[in-house]
């Protein structure tokens, strides 16, 4: 596999920047593409060849859902280069320190405690989206603002990372977050979840839906991604080799990005989703960086929030957007 650093490396070096998106197309395909998504869509890229843009909604913010976990990985890795932290280090998890969700890490758990090297939770989290791993991963090294920092010390200000996944979860419908003194029953959780007064839930989930903290723009988010690219946020070739592999090699949102390009295409990514309550999905996203067969590299950025379409409509807006996005770079 190539390294993002050589990709980029390779773009910039070709030939004079006279590429260009053919926006006109990109801005009559992606406002049907949105209004067959039955929500709100947001979409950015950004051509590494020459740095050639295009967005809709772009400077918008979106709630990232675990898109947070790529820029979360990453600030770990820079927490071991200040000499904080060991990727060997033994991280011990306790049971009733699990979150909510999505938790691979919780699925294969045996007995009370068991410890995990720190390398383990950045791919626990990056790789398999899983929420146990992300929150630990983040306690350690100094809570959210940690990776907001990190972010704006490499020039992203569109991005903030502000709750765990314990916190915020449950928030975007109108339930407290736990603590980290709370001992999280799922069953139980989503039986309340439930059994709230569908007037709340939805009156919180469109709150979340504006709300800023957890929130990324598409614009920022392939600022992020071409920094990456670049070799931009670690000093240790190996620790951007080891993010690159892990969202390479990541098998989530086969059917979002990664459906809507042509064969022998790759893809570098994360993507975010949330439940649906109501009829509302609260956010669908992917966000990457994508190589095409003839050697063209380019950020991509796609959010829907708010979307009544299932699941399946969803994943299938997100195929479209990268279908046209690859038909309008010329």
């Amino acid at each position: 596999m190539l390294r993002f650093a050589a990709l980029a490396f390779a773009c910039l070096a070709v030939s004079p920047a006279f590429a260009d998106w053919d926006k006109a197309k990109l801005d009559k395909e992606i406002a049907v593409i949105e209004r067959q998504s039955r929500g709100r869509l947001g979409v950015a890229l950004l051509d590494l060849r020459d740095r050639k843009t295009w967005s809709h909604r772009g400077a918008e913010s979106f709630p990232m859902q675990s898109v947070f976990k790529w820029p979360l990985a990453i600030a770990a890795l820079q927490a071991v280069e200040a000499g904080k932290l060991k990727l060997d280090q033994p991280i011990t998890i306790k049971r009733s320190e699990f979150s909510l969700y999505n938790s691979p890490l919780a699925k294969a758990f045996k007995g009370e405690s068991n410890t995990y090297p720190l390398r383990e939770l950045i791919a626990l989290a990056a790789g398999e989206s899983d929420n146990t791993a992300a929150d630990i991963l983040m306690r350690e090294i100094g809570g959210p603002k940690a990776v907001t920092a990190m972010l704006k010390g490499g020039g992203i200000s569109g991005i903030s990372v502000d709750r765990y996944e314990r916190q915020f979860q449950p928030e975007v419908f109108g339930l407290p977050g736990f603590t980290w003194t709370e001992i999280i029953d799922e069953p139980a959780y989503r039986a309340k979840l439930s059994a709230l007064d569908p007037k709340k839930r939805q009156q919180a989930l469109q709150a979340a839906l504006k709300d800023k903290r957890d929130s990324a723009t598409p614009e920022a988010s392939v600022l992020f991604v071409e920094a990456q690219a670049k070799g931009n946020w670690l000093r240790d070739p190996a620790h951007s080799a080891l993010i690159d592999k892990i969202v390479t090699e990541t098998k989530s949102g086969p059917d979002r990005i990664r459906a809507g390009l042509p064969e022998g295409a790759r893809l570098a990514h994360k993507t975010g989703a949330g439940l649906t309550m109501d009829g509302v999905n609260h956010a669908t996203n992917d966000i990457g960086l994508v190589t095409l067969p003839n050697g063209r590299v380019f950020a991509i950025a796609v959010y829907l929030a708010g979307s009544s379409a299932d699941a399946k409509q969803r994943e299938a807006t997100h195929a479209a957007v990268a279908k046209a996005a690859v038909g309008a770079l010329r």
